[in-house]
C-alpha cells in the first residue's frame, strides 16, 4: 500500500510557516506604534517607525519582518520542488520526507531569526539557512533523475 502523500500539502504549510512571523510583526507594530503605523503604504512603517520606537522592539520587528520575507523568498522553490517531484512520480515517502525534512528546518530557523542574540547565533542560523535552500534543490535532483530514467 502506498504511503499518503503530503508534498502538495507541505507548499501551504511552509506559507502557512512563513505568516506567522508576519502575524507577530503585526500584532507588535501595531501594540507600539501608537497610530502611528499606516495601511496606505505598509512597507514603509518599519522605516518611518524606526525613530519612535525603543530599539529593542524595533529589531524584534525588523527580525520578524526578515524571517517572513525569507520564508517567502524560498516559498516558490520549495513549491515548484514539490510539483516537480510528483510529476516525474518520486514515491511518496521520499517527498513525505522532503516535505517534513523542509518544514522542520525552516521552523528552526524562525526560531534562530527571531531568537539570535549573538552574532554566533547568527551564522547558525545562515547554516541552517543553507541546510533549508538545500532541500528542494535536492528534491529538484531527485525528480530530474526520475525523468531521465523513465525516457
Amino acid at each position: 500500500m502506498a504511503a499518503n502523500n503530503y508534498s502538495i500539502h507541505s507548499i501551504a504549510a511552509a506559507y502557512g510557516l512563513g505568516l506567522i512571523p508576519h502575524g507577530y510583526y503585526y500584532v507588535k507594530m501595531m501594540a507600539n506604534a501608537k497610530g502611528a503605523a499606516s495601511n496606505l503604504v505598509p512597507r514603509e512603517n518599519m522605516t518611518n517607525l524606526k525613530s519612535q520606537l525603543p530599539a529593542q522592539v524595533w529589531n524584534k520587528l525588523a527580525k520578524a519582518r526578515g524571517a517572513h520575507l525569507n520564508a517567502m523568498e524560498g516559498l516558490p522553490l520549495f513549491a515548484v520542488a514539490m510539483l516537480a517531484g510528483n510529476l516525474a512520480k518520486l514515491p511518496s515517502s521520499e517527498l513525505n520526507t522532503l516535505s517534513l525534512e523542509y518544514i522542520g528546518v525552516r521552523l528552526l530557523y524562525t526560531a534562530l531569526y527571531m531568537g539570535a542574540k549573538s552574532e554566533a547565533a547568527s551564522y547558525l542560523r545562515t547554516g541552517v539557512w543553507a541546510w533549508g535552500v538545500s532541500i528542494p534543490i535536492w528534491g529538484l535532483i531527485k525528480a530530474g533523475r526520475m525523468v531521465n530514467a523513465s525516457e
